[in-house]
């Protein structure tokens, strides 16, 4: 007859066997703590609730239409802003081609156009745009030399005090003309290609256009994946941490029980049991939670926005802004009526007039012979006014020409002046669509509000959208450059998981198997023997 193993040793093995729960439980705290997943994932969750609101269905698609506006107004201004766009240097060919087609001499070309079509007249003759820029300056000292207002700071005062979106027209064109080619701020700014330099305003267009706006397209639903289920990403530590613990009490708590009478074979199963459970937890958990498909969505967000928040980057979508923002100003008081510089033109040379003691008209022949480039595009405004004269010019033209229509008109003139062209026919999409962005409806800010008009756009561009990339750039950056990925955790918690049900249900087995060997054991000691027998 086999002997029973001694207390002493199956008090042992169950204190042994204890302990290894209690060491697996130590394993995951210091994995915890090692990796340092609380700061980690608490960065990640940081990274989602910051940047949410950026990755709306309705903001990433409002984010498409305004920056194909934008694109619209670099387009409608890199031709005519200076020498290197390529639309004054068309101007007398344009009319050369107009006076051609329609056998007038230059000068009739001319003096219909200024009879006819007056603001599309000043605005040709206007450009480049950085020659008015550069004629501002004297044009302060003059009167500045010519008035008692005091120096050329006090005569901008005045004009801000009196004539306030002329001075806001004015100081932001200052600004657009100058950094148009070489927008400040953006040193070392490349396309996520690592290799394109992003210095001018339709490199930054093209930036944000195919590179920054394309990645949030291309990422929403990962984010969104990423963000809306539970449990939250920041949760995910401290639900390791709370196994950890949970883990090593309870295995110390049975360790402690195996050295005393009242850990019986029943707390033995119950004990191993809920070992078992526990594993069964973690890893129906992580399937049933979807952990997988979630994580590995956040991995592949992680790697797609990595180029977007490069330190370089993401200073150049700040002077990005910044620079757009300068052209909405710009623009927004000149574009139509509503934006007000072109009823204060009359006043400005009033304020002039009374500033010098000129009478008006010769404060006009002044800025004329002086100033010619400001004097035209004063006399242009506002620019709807140009875009309301353009389909009458082609129509001018084809009816005075052997060109079949106005579409034949334009087909010439992109053909002959292309720059000019270019122009033309955006700023007749920016005219249109300033104050109300075509599909633009859905979006609103942060907070709510609307946007309709590219000012809204760009302050929403400016205030909402780039602050959330840069208030989250060094949460994203821990969470990046942490070991290990992200979607390395539901592999890592699914083996956990199945170790921990493999080791229950041994333990399990060999209770099962010690009890039943021992209940043989007990029924074989309590038959007589054959000595008591006889």
């Amino acid at each position: 007859m086999s002997k029973l193993p001694p207390r002493s040793m199956t008090r042992n093995s169950n204190l042994l066997a204890w302990f290894v729960v209690v060491v697996a439980g130590v394993v995951v705290l210091a994995v915890v703590s090692g990796l340092d997943l609380s700061s980690r994932l608490d960065a990640g969750q940081n990274v989602l609730d910051v940047a949410r609101p950026v990755f709306t269905e309705e903001r990433v698609a409002g984010d498409r239409v305004g920056i194909t506006m934008i694109g619209s107004v670099a387009d409608m201004v890199d031709p005519i802003v200076d020498a290197e766009g390529g639309a004054a240097d068309e101007v007398g060919p344009l009319v050369d081609l107009v006076a051609g087609a329609t056998e007038l001499p230059p000068a009739d070309v001319l003096a219909a156009l200024q009879e006819n079509f007056p603001h599309t007249y000043h605005l040709l003759l206007a450009l480049p745009l950085d020659q008015a820029s550069a004629e501002v300056p004297g044009l302060l000292t003059f009167v500045s030399e010519n008035s008692a207002v005091g120096d050329e700071g006090a005569v901008l005062d005045a004009i801000a005090a009196n004539t306030p979106r002329l001075a806001q027209a004015i100081t932001n064109l200052l600004v657009v003309t100058q950094n148009w080619r070489d927008v400040d701020g953006t040193d070392g700014v490349t396309r996520f290609d690592g290799v394109t330099a992003v210095n001018s305003v339709p490199e930054i267009r093209a930036f944000f256009e195919d590179d920054v706006v394309t990645a949030a397209e291309t990422t929403a639903s990962d984010f969104r994946s990423l963000d809306e289920p539970w449990p939250e990403v920041g949760l995910l530590a401290m639900i390791l941490t709370v196994i950890g613990v949970v883990v090593v009490i309870f295995g110390l708590l049975m360790m402690v029980l195996t050295t005393t009478k009242a850990y019986s074979p029943r707390i033995h199963v119950l004990g191993w049991s809920v070992v078992t459970l526990v594993g069964i937890i973690v890893a129906g958990g992580v399937l049933v939670l979807g952990l997988f498909p979630r994580l590995d969505d956040g991995q592949r967000l992680i790697d797609d926005l990595r180029p977007a928040f490069v330190e370089e980057r993401v200073a150049g979508m700040e002077a990005g802004v910044a620079i757009v923002s300068n052209i909405a100003a710009m623009a927004d008081p000149i574009v139509d009526a509503q934006g007000g510089a072109a009823d204060e033109v009359g006043p400005l040379v009033d304020l002039i007039a009374g500033a010098t003691g000129l009478a008006p008209a010769d404060v006009l022949a002044a800025l004329e012979e002086n100033f010619p480039h400001v004097f035209h595009l004063l006399l242009a405004l506002p620019l709807d006014a140009v875009s309301a004269e353009v389909p009458g010019l082609l129509t001018f033209v084809a009816d005075n020409s052997e060109l079949e229509d106005a579409n034949a008109v334009l087909d010439a003139i992109a053909a002959n002046t292309p720059h000019l062209a270019q122009a033309m026919t955006n700023l007749i999409v920016v005219t249109d669509g300033f104050r109300e962005i075509p599909g633009i409806a859905p979006l609103t800010r942060f907070d709510g509000s609307p946007v309709r008009s590219i000012p809204e756009l760009t302050d929403y561009f400016k205030d909402d959208v780039v602050p959330a990339v840069r208030a989250v750039t060094q949460d994203y950056r821990t969470l990046d450059t942490t070991a290990p990925p992200v979607d390395l955790f539901p592999p890592l918690l699914l083996v956990v998981g199945l170790l921990v049900i493999v080791y229950g249900v041994a333990m399990l087995t060999l209770t099962r198997a010690s009890t039943i060997s021992g209940s043989t054991a007990t029924r074989i000691k309590a038959l007589p023997t054959g000595r008591d027998q006889s």
